[in-house]
């Protein structure tokens, strides 16, 4: 940007060249309990030295507007931002190659193998077949052994009473497709058989030039790069098929997946994830990096068509877009009414069959709604508030 005349009457922003009435760049203010220095942020975030020019111009042209300051404060915020997850980073890495030395690291990676392997016996077809003895069985075998130091006998019996139970299940599928009176056309047993992962009718295949395919949920549109992921995705997501147990490979204990972290973090001190700028844990990694652009970057890139308002989740976004909705498909079975929102239908059902369960503490009347029982104590007890 050019600047074809300065006018002394204005002042000039040295960030973007805007004329109007601003601060002083050396000048400290205060902003949220801290002193700030216009200068000295820039020259910390962009190694970027503003210099004051000598004469009469000198402090109408030293000045920042307004937006440029938001701009400066946000980088210099982010800046310190990433020195701290950096420090914390280094710090966490430093100390769980310390834990894995005093472990012995070949013991760790033998025992993470291992629960991968038992995590593609939990997506394998074997689970596939209706007969709830095999199931049980194969539980029963699989499971782990009290010591983790288990003898080569005792695994080689588990693995051949696995397959004997296969070889009988399919047997029993055959004999049974036979006995069903369908004569000569009866189909052999491989053709009957139940295909693995998904089909075409829930799945639809694109393969672009460079030979690359991708597979795309037919019921929720999500893409994935790999068939055996959209086959777990179908399971877990649309079918409810997903394991509520998982295993530590670490000990014998069994937790649900979203308290895997935090298993791992209390019983053998490996921290579960954090965020770096405020602490807060989580069960999965990429929980953070969410947390971190939604709520410490402030990206909300999830735009109302009828609004214009923005969202930092799609799942925000169509619950918004609820309100410009005319349908109205949570209907009352009493009465005529209909709501957009399930919450509010169930308040209404609640006024139906009169359940206040909502008591004032002082003189114990009894409200459905929450909101009603503010409102008394705030008109009627006001000492309360």
């Amino acid at each position: 940007m050019s600047i074809t005349s300065l006018s002394p009457e204005k002042d000039l922003c040295r960030c973007c060249h805007a004329e109007g009435s601003f601060d002083d760049l050396a000048q400290p203010y205060f902003h949220d309990g801290r002193e700030e220095v216009y200068s000295d942020m820039i020259k910390d975030s962009f190694n970027i030295e503003v210099s004051p020019v000598p004469g009469q111009l000198c402090v109408v042209t030293y000045k920042i507007c307004k937006h440029c300051i938001q701009r400066v404060r946000d980088a210099f915020l982010f800046r310190k931002q990433v020195q701290t997850c950096e420090e914390k980073f280094m710090d966490l890495y430093n100390r769980s190659i310390s834990q894995l030395k005093g472990l012995g690291l070949k013991t760790v990676v033998k025992e993470e193998l291992s629960e991968t392997i038992d995590m593609k016996d939990d997506y394998s077809p074997i689970h596939d077949y209706e007969d709830e003895d095999y199931d049980m069985k194969y539980e029963i075998e699989a499971e782990p052994s009290p010591t983790i130091r288990e003898s080569k006998k005792t695994k080689a019996k588990s693995k051949t009473t696995v397959k004997t139970k296969t070889k009988k299940v399919k047997e029993g599928k055959t004999r049974k497709i036979k006995e069903e009176g369908r004569g000569e056309d009866a189909p052999e047993a491989s053709e009957t058989k139940k295909p693995k992962g998904v089909t075409s009718e829930q799945t639809h295949t694109t393969a672009y030039e460079d030979g690359i395919k991708v597979y795309t949920c037919k019921l929720c549109s999500r893409v994935y790069k790999r068939k055996d992921s959209m086959t777990q995705h179908y399971k877990h997501v649309h079918l409810k098929q997903r394991p509520k147990l998982r295993s530590c490979y670490l000990c014998l204990e069994k937790v649900p997946g979203h308290m895997r972290s935090f298993h791992m973090e209390e019983a053998h001190g490996r921290p579960a994830p954090r965020c770096g700028a405020c602490g807060k844990k989580f069960a999965y990694p990429f929980q953070v990096l969410q947390h971190q652009k939604n709520f410490h970057m402030g990206e909300k890139k999830f735009a109302c068509a009828n609004c214009n308002l923005t969202f930092s989740t799609k799942s925000k976004l169509t619950r918004h877009e609820t309100v410009h909705s005319p349908s109205r498909p949570f209907k009352c079975a009493f009465c005529d009414a209909a709501f957009k929102w399930k919450k509010n239908l169930q308040t209404h059902i609640m006024m139906h069959l009169d359940d206040r369960r909502h008591v004032c503490t002082v003189c114990e009347v009894a409200f459905v709604q929450q909101s009603s029982l503010k409102w008394h104590i705030k008109k009627q007890h006001p000492d309360m508030v």
